[in-house]
């Protein structure tokens, strides 16, 4: 007689281990889930990394080596390489890492197959290229090993740069790889894009500032620049009590050549005067243009004798241009020890070699100085 607690007892059975092996599917599953997601935010990690220590600089090659660390730190690429992409669309290999982290210059620039998917991704026409090693012309190295993948550094619609990748981790490349290699180049190129923009407001900002201290008609010094430096040579020879001759040059009979040939021959008189003065300093001296036609080169660390010497080094330039001036020279501190008292004494000097009958030049002396006049005093 058949046990009626028997009956359907196999089919349970099957049925507990149909759903045991359900389980455990599912549970492999819930595990490479787990080691996708674990990857993936070690990735996101990295990129995070990465992208804070490029907001922190903004020198390019810092940027770029750290995108191409980070690229094969998160990524596990063998090898990853930034292209420059140049004026009229040229490409340059710039910079090259591997799996270790270590980042390198190119050695070659120009070592890739011209016309290859390089060139489709620097011009636009392709966003991002992945591929194999086996196709032939169409690849993008000589070298290329496995799978590869390019991807554009876009910044204001314009391509700074490239990422190529090859020999990932586990073959094929992955969507996420991409996505990831993508926000790693999206991120520099608006990194290098912001240092680029730094550079070229750091650099017209010191043109702003050159022209501000420079003559616009002669391209030396102006005044306030002559004022700005004779302050820090003043400092200097203070405290280190070392002279500095301060000559003021008066060109001759300028108003007859501006009567005569208008201004543009005057301008040209005294462009021609400013390039005798910048050729016949010496190196670390003073040039500038005070005035109209009046200019300033002081000497430093000069004596009397010393300043005789370049004063007549001087004339004999000016002599040699055609050019006749006028000169009067003041020492440093004998003559004055600020700004205005050596300009008051080299003005002087420069009134007597003009009495004298100009185109020569003459030290300040305190024999023909004129007397102050004496000071007033109330009436009582």
């Amino acid at each position: 007689m058949v046990d009626p607690s028997q009956i359907g007892a196999p089919s349970d059975h099957t049925e507990l281990l149909e759903e045991l092996e359900r389980l455990r599917a599912q549970i492999i599953s819930l595990e490479a889930e787990k080691d996708e997601y674990a990857q993936q935010n070690a990735e996101l990690f990295v990129l995070q990394q990465v992208f804070s220590t490029i907001n922190s600089t903004l020198d390019i090659n810092d940027i770029l080596s750290m995108v191409l660390r980070g690229v094969c730190e998160a990524l596990k690429f063998k090898r990853v390489i930034l292209f420059d992409v140049l004026e009229g669309g040229d490409l340059a290999r710039r910079l090259e890492g591997d799996i270790d982290g270590n980042i390198t210059p190119a050695t070659d620039p120009k070592e890739f197959i011209d016309g290859s998917s390089l060139k489709a991704v620097a011009n636009g026409s392709e966003q991002v290229v992945i591929g194999m090693g086996d196709e032939g012309e169409a690849k993008p190295l000589h070298d290329t090993n496995g799978s590869y993948c390019i991807a554009p550094l876009l910044a204001r619609d314009v391509i700074r740069g490239l990422l190529y990748v090859d020999q990932p981790p586990v073959e094929p490349i992955t969507e996420n790889q991409v996505r990831m290699l993508l926000d790693f180049a999206s991120q520099a190129a608006i990194a290098v894009e912001n240092a680029r923009l730094y550079e070229e407001t750091r650099r017209l900002l010191e043109e702003t500032q050159r022209l501000a201290l420079t003559d616009h008609l002669t391209g030396i010094a102006n005044r306030r620049a002559l004022n700005e430096m004779l302050e820090r040579e003043l400092h200097t020879a203070e405290r280190y009590d070392s002279p500095f001759c301060y000559v003021i040059l008066d060109l001759d009979d300028f108003k007859s050549i501006n009567d005569t040939g208008g201004h543009s021959a005057g301008d040209a008189a005294l462009r021609k005067f400013a390039d005798c003065l910048r050729r016949s300093a010496r190196k670390g001296d003073i040039v500038g243009r005070y005035a109209g036609d009046e200019f300033i080169v002081v000497m430093t660390q000069t004596d009397k004798i010393a300043a005789e010497h370049g004063i007549e080094r001087i004339i004999a330039s000016l002599r040699k241009a055609g050019i006749k001036c006028s000169i009067g020279a003041a020492m440093f501190p004998y003559d004055g020890t600020d700004g205005q008292s050596l300009l008051f004494a080299a003005d002087e000097a420069l009134y007597q070699a003009k009495q004298a009958g100009k185109n020569q030049y003459r030290f300040f002396s305190r024999a023909d100085a004129p007397e102050e006049a004496p000071a007033a005093t109330e009436a009582t």
